[in-house]
């Protein structure tokens, strides 16, 4: 009988640890995607790299050469008039443990103001990886975990049951 009891509750702080740490993990994966999001709206690409996957990077070349290209793309946006006037997470929509290791989607929100009159509004979502050795979760657009191309390079072995629903984009007035 006493063994019948150590055995439940060992059974059952296991999953208590486990949930716990996984709404850990959540909300680490909220509190660092608002920070990918406040660096996007603050042209903070330093700290936007920190959080976008390593992967990505490498691809642009490396992070010296991707804020390179990143700051020559805002010169040029600004010098048109366009430039982010908003991003911020809205909620997390997907949470899984898939090919040893945690991943999630977030789903946000940016503005980017295209005239005086006019902005665009995209829903989007942020597809997240963590690292735990870390303790740190990568991100990159939800959009192109559909690309087959592009993912191919990146993540050429991802298999993921998470949705990731496609971008939708609205012009708004300012």
């Amino acid at each position: 009988m006493i063994r019948s009891i150590l055995l439940m509750l060992l059974v059952s702080f296991g999953f208590t640890a486990t949930a716990q740490t996984e709404d850990e993990l959540k909300a680490l994966a909220i509190a660092q995607a608002k920070i990918a999001c406040e660096a996007t709206e603050n042209s903070d690409y330093e700290t936007l790299f920190d959080y976008t996957m390593p992967e990505v990077l490498e691809l642009m070349g490396g992070r010296e050469s991707a804020l390179g290209m990143m700051a020559e793309t805002m010169k040029s946006m600004e010098s048109q008039g366009v430039s982010i006037t908003s991003s911020e997470v809205i909620e997390m929509t997907g949470f899984a443990y898939e090919q040893d290791q945690y991943r999630c989607v977030i789903k946000n929100k940016v503005v980017v103001k295209m005239s005086p009159e006019q902005s665009t509004q995209s829903i989007s979502h942020m597809f997240g990886v963590y690292n735990s050795d870390l303790n740190r979760w990568y991100f990159i657009e939800g959009a192109q975990i559909n690309n087959q191309a592009l993912i191919g390079m990146i993540l050429p072995d991802l298999k993921t049951s998470l949705n990731i629903p496609p971008d939708e984009r609205s012009m708004i007035d300012n």
